[in-house]
């Protein structure tokens, strides 16, 4: 497998001018703008080179972190393409007369500085400080340095890495700027926007995610691990293993027969083969955080006395399961102190019982099946069941981890105008003791609707739920779509009128968020604007690589053009068919519905429907 440090140095690069920034008389953009800059009032001025020379060096203490070694390195490596400039990276004891920024726990930190990093900034937040003509960053013990850097390049310096391959680094031999001093510890401990394109580990470090499946190295403070991931309880007491001669370890059904679909969860050998299989796992997995002890998906509670009459007396069904999964906690804890046991509210589980109590060691993950599967485009805080157990779950626990649900799950690629409903909720978790969340969208493939933008955005949101989605979303689309910009900025206001104009229907569209091609807002006075918009995108795309993104871009519109049928699109059928093919297949789409791949089958249909008019 290539190494992560090759990929960082080996991937393309996208050097952009930085125009001027501002909005034109109407209220709209003109040009790019940073939408990260810092908020604060700014330090004193650093001029960290001059006509591409500096007089800096990036100090490192003698006894770096691994974790301070790869921050000084990739602060050098941007800098240098920035500005032309060469920095130097020095270990503290080694420097003379030269300026430094100052990387971690340097001879150039104070003891305030320090008394920061211990007590403010945990494993992963960041200080940005300037004084006499140092610039120092600090960071929290594992990926917190290089939080800092990102947080430098990106929020101060205008950089921007927008996907594993695109970046935007302002080109200033002269590097001029005043830094804002700040600190930022994220309150969310899990950022994990849950779509294919997001799990490179390389994005996910400039881009200060941490999920599961954005594997960084240890070395570089890692990522958040499972070592078990939701639905595990087959995993842990195994049916295929214990069904046969022990059926009272499964849960005793509505037809009063055991069945294997689920654990009795009062069993007391049910616990002691549950827990052993956690210390078990752990052998092979020690750097894991998280394991989850969590119900087989589909529903239903054992229904023995013992475990009906717990659930009748507590109000919820949530009330066997946490028996169980606080017994795995408590014993688990002596061996694995900092292990969370992860669980889920979800179903039959979503509401907490009146008086058990999770452990300070076991996190709920609350999904938002009740609100966004029936009403995607509606902030989950207007849902009166889901809000209720997001208050009710808050007042008894501080460590909540949210699984909300942001795509159509029948057609990945369909326009889905919810990006709005998307900030909002972010912020209500946090608000409500969320330390995680995971947005679920086109997890199986890239290709999926506006994948790209989403994640970065929803990145940015989960570092910072203060930001404003609207400026982070036109702060992609004029960073990456180059001339071609307006247009498409045009296609997302478009995008958002359409369904404001629908809002009344898309409260709760038919099929909820696996709404069909069909639907009201879907109109063909919406298809047709679009269609214009972006052929007069690709006219105004100034190389190969930004006409490519922008047909990228279009791909919903096409999809739903064919999914609607010749009929609906006309002689020009066949070709687009062969036009959403060439663009999927370089994008790399494989699934449209979430299941097995079916791409490949899709095509066909629309084939064989293009014939059957011929």
């Amino acid at each position: 497998m290539q190494s992560m440090r090759s990929i960082v140095i080996g991937t393309t690069i996208l050097v952009v001018v930085l125009g001027a920034e501002g909005r034109s008389e109407s209220g709209g953009w003109n040009a790019w703008r940073n939408s990260l800059a810092p908020k604060g009032e700014p330090g004193p001025e650093l001029v960290l080179t001059d006509g591409g020379k500096t007089d800096y060096a990036i100090v490192v203490a003698k006894t770096a972190t691994t974790q301070d070694k790869k921050a000084a390195e990739d602060l050098a490596l941007w800098l240098k393409e920035m500005t032309g400039a060469t920095f130097p990276i020095v270990e503290d004891d080694e420097v003379a007369d030269r300026k430094v920024i100052s990387i971690g726990r340097t001879r150039y930190v104070t003891e305030q500085d320090a008394k920061i990093i211990d007590e403010k900034l945990g494993d992963e937040g960041v200080a940005i400080i300037a004084r006499d003509g140092q610039l120092i960053l600090l960071g929290g013990a594992t990926r917190g340095i290089i939080n800092a850097v990102y947080a430098l390049l990106e929020e101060d310096l205008g950089c921007r890495f927008y996907t594993a391959k695109v970046k935007r680094i302002p080109h200033r031999p002269t590097l001029r700027f005043r830094p804002v001093p700040r600190s930022h510890t994220p309150r969310l401990r899990i950022r994990d926007p849950f779509y294919k394109v997001a799990f490179d580990g390389t994005w996910s470090l400039r881009n200060r995610t941490n999920a599961p499946g954005a594997v960084v190295p240890q070395e570089w403070g890692g990522h958040v691990d499972y070592a078990l991931f939701v639905h595990t309880y087959h995993t842990l007491v195994p049916p295929s293993k214990y069904f046969k001669d022990h059926p009272e370890y499964f849960m005793l059904d509505g037809n009063g027969k055991r069945n294997p679909h689920q654990l009795c969860e009062t069993n007391p050998e049910v616990l002691r083969i549950a827990t052993q299989s956690v210390l078990d796992i752990m052998k092979g997995k020690p750097h894991s955080e998280i394991i989850s002890v969590s119900k087989t998906d589909g529903g239903q509670t054992c229904q023995c006395p013992t475990c009906k009459a717990l659930n009748a007396k507590e109000g919820s069904d949530a009330a066997s399961l946490l028996t169980l999964v606080n017994g795995v906690a408590e014993a688990v804890e002596k061996v694995h102190p900092k292990l969370i046991v992860s669980t889920l509210a979800y179903l039959e589980t979503v509401k907490p019982p009146k008086t058990i109590r999770p452990r300070k060691n076991v996190a709920i993950r609350l999904c938002t099946d009740r609100c966004m599967w029936a009403y995607p485009f509606t902030p989950a805080e207007e849902s009166p069941i889901f809000s209720e157990a997001m208050t009710s779950w808050s007042k008894i626990h501080d460590r909540i981890h949210i699984w909300d649900y942001v795509v159509n799950f029948s057609h990945y690629t369909a326009p889905m105008p919810n990006m709005d409903v998307v900030a909002k909720n972010i912020r209500y978790f946090v608000a409500h003791n969320a330390t995680g969340v995971m947005p679920q969208g086109a997890y199986q493939s890239a290709g999926a609707e506006r994948d790209l933008m989403r994640v970065w955005v929803m990145a940015k949101l989960m570092w910072d739920p203060s930001l404003d989605v609207r400026e982070l979303m036109q702060d992609f689309i004029w960073g990456y779509y180059g001339q071609a910009a307006p247009a498409i900025a045009e296609y997302d206001e478009l995008l958002r009128k359409t369904a404001a104009e629908h809002a009344e229907t898309m409260k709760a569209p038919k099929g909820g968020i696996r709404y069909e091609m069909d639907d009201p807002f879907l109109s063909k006075a919406f298809l047709g604007q679009a269609t214009a918009v972006f052929d007069r995108a690709e006219k105004l795309a100034e190389s190969a690589a930004i006409r490519d993104r922008v047909e990228e871009a279009r791909m919903p519109i096409m999809y739903v053009k064919l999914c609607r049928g010749p009929a609906f699109v006309g002689e020009g059928y066949s070709g687009l068919i062969d036009r959403f093919e060439k663009v999927a297949r370089r994008v790399g789409l494989t699934h449209i519905y979430e299941g097995p791949p079916d791409f490949e089958k899709k095509l066909e249909g629309w084939r064989e429907a293009a014939k059957s008019k011929q």
